[in-house]
């Protein structure tokens, strides 16, 4: 059975220049009601052929392609014009259907049924909103006008146009608990992933301090009721001013990704990296002892030491420094993050380039 998530997701992935919580939401509403309109007039076509409307059948086999057409353009930056030309397809469909088969078919209900998808339209100002709302009322006034004047072209059975009518009722209907289920879904999604954006670096895609700071308090709890052990490191990169003052802040940005990358390649799945500020690092070994620790320490200075960073046409190589601290009793996480700079500073001030792990000495050489 299909989620929202499926949608939801696939519209996500597409490449969009408005990547608001607004245009989120709205995407995803209008993503499932085009849909539905593209399943409601592959039915209405099939009613069509059998009353042997042709002209009627043949739009609304365009009106299928049109919601189509909707469906793919809602995943790019056009997704308001894909609303603006499905807005206009409803528009005529409903014209069309009252003006050959009669106001009592009750497909005039589909004009005012898009006045609520207008109010959630996003960077539309209210000025906008409520034109196109009045010019939706006034067209849906010019089209009773006419239907009482102009004769319908297809003559149906009371039968016929009753069932059409409580049909396109229900529709209508339908719609609306569309728009407040999908809009709901969306909301929430859309809060979640700004809270996720909240916890993450938006250059490095790794947890940023407070992100972290969660999944500390997290992993201590963890620690004190399992009696399992939990490390932590601190890593700095070294002489990193350097490179912003020689190449400039983009390849810094650049050096903080590539390190990140440097990070991840080593670590175990369970393992957190996060960006603890600047060009600093912290990184959450859970279930992991001293000498564990220090295992990851290692590996860590060996990928820096073995990667080439690479800004434009320039390549480098670039050190990190890193003090290891495991946690003790039930010490806070300020404490233990305390222990591990410490042995962060005494690695700087030792010489870089090296792993330092509380209550050890630094090595006497880096390599």
């Amino acid at each position: 059975m299909r989620t929202i998530d499926e949608p939801v997701n696939s519209i996500l992935e597409s490449p969009l220049v408005d990547g608001s919580p607004q245009s989120y939401r709205f995407r995803v509403v209008t993503h499932h009601i085009y849909i539905f309109s593209f399943v409601t007039h592959g039915l209405l076509l099939a009613i069509f052929m059998l009353l042997r409307a042709d002209v009627l059948a043949v739009y609304n086999l365009v009106s299928c392609s049109v919601f189509a057409l909707c469906l793919r353009m809602n995943r790019t930056p056009r997704y308001r014009t894909a609303f603006l030309i499905g807005s206009m397809e409803v528009v005529v469909h409903s014209a069309l259907c009252v003006l050959f088969i009669g106001w009592e078919t009750g497909f005039h209900y589909f004009i005012l049924g898009i006045i609520p998808f207008c109010v959630v339209v996003p960077d539309l100002s209210l000025k906008r909103k409520v034109g196109i709302a009045a010019a939706l009322v006034a067209v849906y006034g010019v089209l009773y006008l006419l239907a009482a004047q102009v004769p319908v072209q297809y003559v149906l059975s009371s039968t016929i146009v009753q069932t059409l009518k409580y049909a396109n009722l229900v529709l209508t209907f339908a719609a609306f608990s569309f728009l407040v289920h999908f809009l709901s879904q969306a909301s929430e999604e859309a809060e979640r992933r700004v809270t996720e954006a909240s916890r993450t670096d938006y250059l490095t895609g790794v947890l940023n301090r407070r992100g972290m700071a969660e999944r500390l308090e997290a992993a201590r709890a963890t620690a004190l009721r399992s009696a399992q052990p939990l490390s932590v490191i601190i890593g700095d990169l070294d002489h990193f001013k350097q490179v912003n003052d020689h190449y400039g802040h983009n390849c810094g940005d650049q050096v903080l990704v590539q390190a990140t990358e440097c990070l991840q390649a080593v670590l175990r799945n369970g393992d957190v990296v996060s960006r603890w500020g600047g060009e600093e690092f912290l990184i959450l070994l859970p279930d992991t002892s001293a000498s564990g620790a220090r295992t990851a320490g290692e590996k860590l200075l060996q990928s820096f030491r073995s990667a080439n960073f690479v800004c434009s046409s320039v390549q480098f190589s670039m050190t990190i420094t890193l003090g290891a601290a495991t946690f003790r009793g039930d010490e806070s996480v300020e404490a233990l993050i305390g222990r591990a700079d410490r042995a962060l500073y005494t690695g700087k001030q030792s010489g870089r380039n090296r792993l330092v792990c509380d209550g050890e000495r630094p090595e006497e050489t880096p390599y």
